[in-house]
């Protein structure tokens, strides 16, 4: 069983995997509302991850430059065979922001620039958008990060309303026992049904396994260790696949009041 899942309460859910999905972190809204993030994921042409990098730095300080509303990070996989990738986020947006934003981006003209520049360098793009589950999730605003595990877990068939019960078990117990983690949850809006999380670290030592792990914390938390168990086995059952993949933040990719 791998460490991190005793390294959160949702431990078999860990964090997100970003294949089909964008990373959770940098959202912060108020919880009456439907909040979204959405994302792009480039991949370089064979050789061009260099120009590719070079030309989204200065896309996204011209994207400042002409008062882009949103706040894009930039994001890129530390591990796997894909290693040439790109990944653009934004969160904290709504319904009606995705409206407004097409709009901005019409009468910018920035989608030129874009394809003058870095678009030559793009073999592939990736186009993907998430809701947040801002009740389960805990992630506030002053929160430093340089790396964010991420974990997507493919949902069976039949078991989204499980999976929902599942996640408030698991986060209410890491709540109240207050569990030395931050945590982002999101649900994919398009292509597969999945729930995503993901944990943001500073460090690479910050991912080292906890003293005392998840499941005893659970236990501790229901008074009953086989209890415990069973939730976690149940949690366990309700998925068909999970993927995994630490994403490391590009500040050196974005302008100074982008990064973070």
């Amino acid at each position: 069983m791998n460490k991190r899942l005793s390294l959160f309460p949702l431990v078999v859910f860990l964090c997100l995997g970003l294949v089909s999905s964008p990373l959770l972190a940098d959202h912060h809204g108020k919880k009456d509302k439907e909040w979204l993030a959405e994302s792009w994921i480039m991949t370089a042409k064979a050789d061009a991850m260099p120009q590719l990098e070079k030309a989204m730095k200065a896309h996204v300080k011209h994207r400042q430059e002409n008062n882009d509303p949103r706040n894009w990070k930039v994001y890129s996989p530390v591990f796997g065979d894909d290693l040439n990738r790109l990944l653009v986020r934004a969160g904290g947006i709504t319904w009606e922001d995705m409206d407004s934003y097409r709009d901005w981006v019409q009468s910018s003209n920035v989608m030129e620039h874009w394809e003058a520049n870095a678009g030559k360098h793009v073999a592939h793009y990736g186009h993907h958008l998430s809701y947040m589950d801002t009740d389960n999730s805990h992630w506030g605003p002053d929160v430093k990060y340089n790396y964010v595990w991420v974990t997507t877990h493919t949902i069976k068939p039949g078991h989204g309303s499980a999976v929902s019960n599942d996640i408030k078990i698991l986060s209410d117990a890491a709540k109240a026992e207050k569990w030395p983690y931050h945590w982002g949850i999101g649900y994919s809006v398009s292509g597969e049904n999945q729930v995503m999380i993901a944990i943001p670290y500073e460090s690479w030592s910050a991912m080292a396994k906890p003293e005392t792990s998840f499941m005893e914390m659970l236990a501790k938390h229901m008074k009953d260790k086989d209890k415990a168990k069973e939730t976690m086995k149940r949690w366990a059952s309700h998925f068909t696949h999970t993927h995994e993949n630490v994403w490391a933040l590009r500040n050196d990719l974005m302008p100074e009041t982008n990064a973070r």
